[in-house]
């Protein structure tokens, strides 16, 4: 028998019709954004490339999957209050999978008119010494305590206080820093940070710091919600991808877009999941 991971509708209709979670070694449910999803059109994310990885283990595992491309802790704390919860009194799992603040932080930058969300409007500005610099302290303050840390401790609690899951260990994705780079996933659109730091003047030659330090605030909010808090475990992902060249406008290096992993990347993701994981259920 093979491993498998199936979206959260496909896993109910298959449970209708007699699938047995039993028969799996491992029972995994998938909540998040498209590191969860997919990465594009063609590829697939984690729960897939991780289902592989656990087959070539000798492990067979099913895998639930909730994501949605796209999704931020707003959408997934609307999702954890219908189908999540259902799953979670339904079926007793061995891990929860979380990918989650990636696409709050982007968003805050790219979103907002110049200058109103996360980043400053760099317009006739002087050059700072460092493109971090250009990240504002106080929307990065804010987006965290009072948007991200609540809407992660509704999930957290939804599990703690479920009929069958109240034990099951929470594991988060740390992500890996991109390259920000003219390379969307959907052709004729702009790319994530590109379109961000484009539409706030930033200077390109302070693109790789600013991403550096932006996705580092990203781990560490991310970090900050096993405070105080049983069986929440990271997965320690950044630094395991090849990086994408600054001026490639397509698959690069791990990459197969400015902010999403190809194949070659998802399997190298998918074993630091692995062996992090079956260090401790």
């Amino acid at each position: 028998m093979s491993s498998l991971a199936l979206y959260g509708r496909d896993s109910a209709a298959a449970a209708a019709n007699g699938l047995d979670p039993l028969r799996y070694k491992y029972r995994f449910l998938a909540e998040g954004d498209s590191w969860m999803d997919r990465s594009s059109a063609t590829t697939g994310s984690l729960p897939e490339f991780l289902a592989q990885a656990m087959d070539a283990g000798g492990d067979e595992v099913l895998i639930v999957n909730l994501s949605m491309f796209g999704h931020t802790m707003r959408h997934i704390g609307e999702v954890v209050q219908g189908e999540f919860a259902g799953w979670i009194d339904f079926w007793n799992f061995d891990a929860i999978l979380l990918s989650a603040a990636g696409n709050d932080f982007i968003d805050a930058a790219r979103d907002e008119a110049p200058g109103q969300g996360l980043l400053r409007d760099m317009a006739g500005q002087p050059l700072p010494a460092q493109g971090y610099d250009c990240v504002k302290q106080d929307a990065v303050a804010s987006l965290v305590t009072d948007y991200l840390d609540p809407n992660f401790k509704v999930l957290y609690d939804a599990v703690r206080n479920s009929a069958k899951n109240a034990a099951t260990p929470i594991f988060l994705n740390l992500y890996d820093t991109p390259v920000a780079r003219d390379a969307p996933a959907p052709p004729g659109k702009t790319a994530w940070l590109f379109e961000a730091y484009r539409k706030n003047a930033i200077d390109p030659s302070l693109w790789p710091d600013l991403t550096d330090g932006i996705f580092n605030d990203v781990q560490m909010a991310i970090t900050g919600w096993q405070k105080d808090r049983i069986g929440v475990h990271l997965v320690p992902t950044d630094g395991t991808l090849k990086a994408a060249l600054p001026g490639d406008k397509g698959d690069s290096g791990d990459w197969i877009n400015e902010i999403h992993p190809n194949a070659k990347g998802w399997k190298k993701l998918a074993k630091v999941w692995r062996e992090t994981m079956l260090g401790v259920i």
